[in-house]
């Protein structure tokens, strides 16, 4: 596949893509040379249909039957898409040159999907081990760039640590992208901000620099690389994601609504940006537009990727109780735990508020106790249940949940400050409430502005919010 997708942006793939159409359009064969089809087939797979990519694809193993890249490509759709491993392995046992590393990349990656990686490291070893050393080069980053997409980590480093191209640009790529599975996020800004020195325009460096500052916390940076990448393609739907996210991390719900459908409009089967485009409408008020498309998103996730349903459940569970359709959103919660992700105590967590808000305090209230407790006391748990308890109305007790909380966080703990002055407002302690704002105001200006903003007029800043209540007691 290209690096990135200024191949299709090219005036020469537009043109093969004009002769490939317009034979199709004719009901024409045309003669085009197999890589050349094989890239129609990619550029259908990511801004088409899958139809249109296989009837691609097919074509071209139709006129070249043992060519290696339509076989590959067509398994991979078949165990990726279609969901059939023994489909792939047909379609890789019709390979004519099985010395051909394509074939060799192919055989490891079905033995990742089935789940059997030291199969698949005994296998690409033995390989590496009959190849000369200039292939070896090669192979040892292309194995490395498997691993990532598997986001095997550590088996991905020790490939790379085989390889001497330290000032290749695909060693230098997995280098940070490495980094960034690891968790380390500032090596990996460093990383793509090196590359970004060479190409400039290289858009999948700006949104993976995007992603690694958005990981660490710098939303502001990563929205800045975001519109490096869209200035490049304004149609780039990683870069139109990761700006929408940006704005969403910030507060500015009405203008990541617009970048969450834009992202939409062009990747339609996505039940990504359905789901934050109902996360987005929810923090807008828009409540039931919200469900919508949330529910568009579980539809979407049942019928080609399950990856998101965790979050998709849980986040319409929330929804369906705050329109007080209590029943609906136990069933969905319940859905959410069949699937993998998150953290259990918060389910549990979420189960006390659904109680707490459906008329069951005594249950909601243990339910609430027991998230803290099997969570070990969890700070991210007990701001959790603080929260729940809060937009719930209860707000002496929220107070207390709150100060169990901050009287013990670190000195980097930015969350629930905000939650804190809004209770100590109401309950009428002007003195803490000051102290709260300001903490508040220092760490997490945000969450200020989605939970205080209401208390000052529009267009003030948070930072003369303090000032503003001392003026205005």
């Amino acid at each position: 596949m290209p690096q990135d997708n200024r191949f299709f942006n090219s005036q020469e793939f537009k043109e093969m893509l004009h002769v490939y159409e317009e034979a199709q359009r004719n009901g024409e064969s045309v003669y085009m040379d197999c890589d050349d089809l094989v890239s129609v087939a990619e550029y259908y797979n990511l801004f088409g249909t899958l139809d249109q990519s296989v009837k691609a694809v097919e074509y071209a193993m139709q006129l070249f039957p043992s060519a290696t890249a339509p076989l590959v490509f067509r398994a991979r759709i078949a165990f990726m898409i279609e969901k059939d491993i023994d489909k792939a392995k047909r379609y890789v046992d019709m390979i004519e040159d099985i010395t051909d590393l394509d074939y060799y990349y192919i055989k490891a990656e079905i033995l990742l999907v089935e789940n059997r990686l030291e199969d698949a490291e005994a296998y690409l070893h033995d390989v590496y081990g009959r190849l000369g050393d200039e292939q070896r080069a090669d192979f040892v980053i292309d194995v490395a760039a498997l691993y990532v997409d598997y986001s095997l980590f550590n088996q991905a480093q020790r490939w790379l640590d085989l390889s001497e191209e330290y000032d290749d640009e695909d060693y230098q790529e997995l280098r940070g992208q490495i980094a960034f599975g690891h968790g380390d996020y500032e090596e990996s800004e460093q990383m793509f901000n090196q590359l970004l020195d060479k190409d400039a325009f290289n858009i999948t460096y700006w949104n993976q620099l995007a992603s690694a500052q958005y990981m660490r916390d710098d939303a502001t940076a990563s929205m800045q690389s975001s519109e490096f990448a869209l200035a490049i393609n304004p149609c780039d739907y990683d870069a139109l994601l990761n700006k929408a996210n940006c704005l969403f991390a910030l507060g500015n719900f009405q203008e990541a609504l617009e970048y969450y459908r834009r992202f939409n409009y062009i990747s339609p089967d996505s039940e990504v940006g359905e789901l934050y485009e109902g996360m987005t409408l929810f923090n807008l008020g828009r409540v039931e537009e919200g469900v919508e498309h949330l529910k568009t998103a579980e539809e979407l996730s049942l019928h080609d990727n399950d990856e998101y349903l965790h979050l998709i459940y849980t986040e319409l569970a929330y929804c369906l109780s705050v329109l007080g359709k209590y029943d609906e959103a136990l069933e969905y919660l319940e859905g959410a735990t069949l699937y993998e992700g998150g953290n259990p105590q918060e389910l549990v967590a979420l189960k006390g508020s659904i109680l707490l808000l459906s008329g069951n305090e005594n249950e909601g209230l243990e339910l609430f106790h027991k998230a803290i407790e099997t969570s070990g006391h969890s700070p991210v748990i007990i701001f959790r249940v603080a929260t729940y308890i809060f937009e719930a109305g209860y707000i002496p007790l929220a107070y207390q949940v709150l100060h169990s909380l901050l009287d013990h966080a670190s000195d980097d703990w930015c969350d629930g400050w905000s939650y804190l002055a809004y209770c100590c407002k109401s309950m009428h302690k002007h003195e803490e409430y000051l102290q709260a704002l300001t903490t508040a105001c220092e760490r997490n200006p945000v969450e200020v502005k989605t939970i205080l903003g209401n208390l000052f007029p529009e267009g003030l800043n948070t930072s003369e919010y303090v000032e503003y209540a001392k003026q205005h007691s």
